[in-house]
């Protein structure tokens, strides 16, 4: 069965991606906390919680995998976290890979950076991207591999109607790693400062995307790697910052349903441009103005965000 890997499940935005890729596809889910394995079951029954009547609660539990104690700070728990999915799921299953985990500490001047705090925001927010790819990646099917798998969801297609198992989340010709960015992360865009080791992490993390995605292209992988600003989204993680404010779509202010269906739409356009694995250059601007999306950030307009 194909596979998607949720960082950071246990988070609003983490949680709800993982409810909704169980609802809406046939991807088997391994949903990784860095909340202890004691609380397995309960964030299984949260991510569970309103299931359809076409899809069963028993069906959704039967493809959601909660592992605990993956806190992204040590390296440790995505390693042993990767060998479970290989060895439930063997090679080439995982299909998606998502990075949801993230921490806010918005210092307003230079008085108020804390290096124990700063470091923080790296760990979380920066290395726990680049150490869930290192773990998992290798899992991803290579192009022809994937080849493979997509004659064989055809054919499955035709005989029971099920295909593609992601269901148009993520593009039929490939796979994908998805970063959670942030606009504050762009260089270019900043015009105010302020929040000093949070935009730092979010503009490591988008070199991050930037040079996994080369190398996905270098080693034949069949995926994509992406950033994402989801605007500003109402959580816990978001409430230090903006107190009880509402939702505002048309400001890119969102609840947590809001804001997956934009994340949601923004997933399904991403795909890989074609002449890119044919030698061409990856970043030149593309036959007929077809974008790359690959190693870049993106907001939920589904629009570039300048570095």
């Amino acid at each position: 069965m194909s596979v998607a890997v949720i960082q950071g499940a246990s988070g609003a935005l983490g949680l709800a991606l993982s409810r909704h890729i169980l609802r809406h596809t046939n991807l088997k889910v391994y949903a990784l906390t860095h909340k202890p394995t004691s609380t397995e079951n309960e964030l299984s029954e949260k991510i569970s919680e309103g299931a359809d009547v076409s899809n069963s609660k028993e069906k959704i539990h039967d493809r959601l995998s909660v592992l605990g104690d993956v806190d992204v700070r040590e390296e440790r728990g995505l390693e042993r976290a990767a060998t479970i999915v290989k060895e439930r799921e063997g090679n080439d299953r995982v299909r998606l890979i998502a990075c949801m985990a993230g921490i806010l500490h918005t210092e307003k001047s230079l008085s108020a950076i804390d290096p124990s705090t700063a470091l923080s925001q790296f760990q979380i927010n920066t290395l726990g991207h680049l150490l869930t790819y290192k773990h998992f990646v290798p899992l991803i099917p290579s192009r022809k591999s994937f080849q493979q798998l997509a004659s064989e969801w055809a054919s499955e297609g035709e005989a029971t109607g099920s295909g593609d198992p992601a269901k148009g989340l993520v593009d039929k010709e490939g796979s994908l790693c998805w970063s959670m960015s942030a606009r504050v992360g762009s260089i270019g865009d900043n015009e105010r400062g302020g929040w000093y080791s949070y935009r730092a992490s979010k503009a490591a993390v988008n070199q991050i995307v930037r040079t996994l995605d080369h190398e996905l292209i270098n080693k034949s992988s069949s995926a994509i790697a992406v950033g994402y600003h989801p605007g500003t989204v109402i959580t816990p993680f978001t409430a230090p910052v903006i107190g009880d404010a509402a939702p505002e779509p048309s400001k890119g202010r969102f609840s947590v349903d809001q804001a997956i269906e934009k994340m949601v739409a923004v997933m399904r356009q991403v795909r890989r441009r074609r002449d890119v694995h044919q030698g061409t250059d990856a970043r030149s601007s593309g036959a007929a103005g077809e974008p790359e999306w690959g190693g870049r950030c993106w907001d939920w307009k589904g629009e570039k965000i300048k570095w």
